[in-house]
């Protein structure tokens, strides 16, 4: 192995890792104009389905970069996000969930879409970038914090070259076992192991079975003893699908692994068809973990996704917390690198988003345990249990108020004095409340445009009907201060939408729709009140 000829690479930002967040974390920079080189170890984008959901939140960010139509047409059809418990696919069915209402609190609904999906319309866009590249088959072995930046050291997987980059900050986005956050010295807090598991990625055409189109998940509990209990996942409602199963809880406690063979009977009675036609595609063997890093900062490296935070699979937040992950900090790092922020800006990236973490990392657990009781109560054929548990299994997927209803109380926010309401992981309720995403109304009758499309790369200030002040203050403010502001009044400003600050109050908006500070009012002189918080969020 050598190193590169041509000497040291210059990138601004480093990306140790190219999955799902990876890629989003450098899409979201080339949309600022920061370039950044992606590393990633794999030859490609993932061939395994992986994760299998893109709720709202994530939708909504995708629908920002023009790639939400894509997505969903490679999803599962409507109604789908639902799980049916059965003795097999083609057998007796126990009971099923229902659907997530839409209650019209976003313009961009969920998706049931597998990762390999997502991954690929998301590298279509990176692809056509300007400022970002992607090296596959690279692997980040090792960096070095310097006292302008970040040494790192890659090699690629096909010739061993070892190549030099020199970079201002380093974004670990290298997976559950990111080399990158150990070498950081960065600890997880949590058990590592909760369970092992196989999965089991396979191929047969289940189009004759009206129910495969219907929903996200089969919970296979079969009669025969000796046959293990099954999750078959839904991956396109045709001929592609995910068996996941528990094989021990710190290891793997069968007598030894199944051969494809066996695998391909087992799938055979789980579905119910005998001669059914099954091809294994892949297979891998993984650890449920909650855990959540000490901290998501440590000087110039910052860990995103699954290297920050690691959840049961059970409510499907690993994708999506880290593209929310990579959502919060890339406008922070652009700030910091175009000079308009001081980079204390980027210590509120941990803070906002660790307690998301934790938070998700909590549900999720719950949501294994729901699991459990409710194949116990499948299992004991008992048609009140039965009924009892997967009623309760709709607070798995019915989880609007966990995408949505997170408030950063501490960060790049600035308190107004009122007190945050609980999380309800079921409900959403709107706010425009500091911390708070701001509210989605629509602002035509055709339903194409939406209030959040008003941020995206700015701060923003949007008042109330009758608070034109404040955006003749905001054209001022930004003429003095050179940061440029989005100026937006609200045709209407019903409570009932989530709308606290009246009709001539005010409230600044992050590049991340996020609320930065509010004022219910019109004060004596709004551009000084204006200044005065845009200077503390921001210096």
């Amino acid at each position: 192995m050598s190193i590169a000829a041509n000497a040291t690479h210059r990138t601004t930002v480093f990306i140790a890792g190219g999955g799902p967040v990876g890629l989003a974390m450098s899409l979201l920079l080339d949309r600022f104009g920061i370039d950044c080189v992606v590393a990633e170890k794999s030859a490609t984008t993932t061939d395994h389905p992986k994760s299998r959901g893109c709720w709202v939140r994530t939708m909504e960010i995708f629908r920002q970069w023009g790639i939400e139509t894509a997505i969903r047409e490679r999803g599962l059809q409507d109604n789908s996000d639902l799980f049916v418990f059965l003795d097999s696919i083609a057998g007796h069915e126990f009971g099923r969930t229902r659907p997530e209402p839409n209650l019209g609190h976003t313009p961009a609904w969920k998706c049931l879409v597998a990762q390999d999906a997502v991954e690929e319309e998301i590298l279509r866009v990176v692809e056509r970038s300007k400022h970002a590249t992607v090296l596959f088959s690279t692997e980040c072995e090792s960096f070095e914090e310097t006292n302008s930046g970040v040494r790192v050291r890659t090699r690629c997987e096909k010739s061993g070259e070892i190549t030099e980059w020199s970079a201002t900050y380093l974004i670990a986005a290298d997976g559950a076992g990111s080399r990158t956050r150990r070498s950081a010295g960065i600890e997880m807090v949590g058990p590592a192991t909760l369970a092992v598991m196989s999965n089991e990625y396979w191929r047969a055409d289940l189009s004759c079975l009206p129910i495969a189109r219907e929903a996200a998940g089969f919970m296979v509990i079969p009669d025969n003893p000796d046959l293990p209990r099954a999750a078959i996942l839904n991956t396109n409602g045709r001929d592609r699908w995910l068996t996941v199963s528990q094989i021990g809880l710190t290891k793997d406690d069968r007598e030894r692994p199944w051969s494809d063979q066996e695998f391909i009977e087992m799938t055979r009675e789980h579905v119910g068809i005998p001669d059914l036609d099954v091809a294994l595609l892949n297979r891998s063997i993984w650890r449920v973990s909650m855990q959540v890093a000490e901290t998501f900062r440590k000087g110039r490296v910052f860990l995103v996704g699954d290297c920050a935070h690691r959840f049961p699979p059970t409510g499907g937040f690993g994708l999506n917390s880290g593209v929310q992950d990579a959502h919060n900090l890339a406008w922070k790092l652009a700030f910091v690198l175009r000079g308009w922020a001081d980079e204390r800006l980027l210590d509120s990236y941990s803070s906002e988003r660790r307690p998301v973490a934790q938070s998700n990392a909590s549900f999720s657990f719950g949501n294994r345990l729901r699991m459990g009781l409710t194949d116990d109560a499948v299992r004991s054929r008992n048609p009140d249990r039965i009924r009892f548990w997967i009623n309760d299994m709709d607070n798995h997927l019915h989880s609007i108020g966990q995408n949505l209803g997170h408030n950063y109380e501490k960060g790049a926010v600035i308190p107004d004095g009122t007190v945050a309401k609980a999380l309800n992981s079921r409900h959403y309720a709107p706010s425009d409340r500091p911390g708070a995403r701001f509210p989605h109304v629509w602002l035509d009758s055709t339903r194409k445009r939406s209030t959040l499309d008003w941020f995206d790369k700015e701060f923003s200030v949007v008042t109330g009907p009758l608070g034109s002040e404040w955006l003749e203050a905001g054209r001022r403010v930004s003429e003095k201060t050179g940061v440029s502001l989005s100026l937006k009044q609200l045709p209407a400003a019903d409570p009932a939408d989530g709308f606290q600050l009246g009709m001539r109050g005010a409230v600044l908006v992050r590049p991340d729709g996020h609320v930065a500070w509010r004022m219910h009012w019109l004060p004596s002189d709004p551009a000084k009140e204006l200044a005065g918080a845009l200077s503390t969020l921001l210096h």
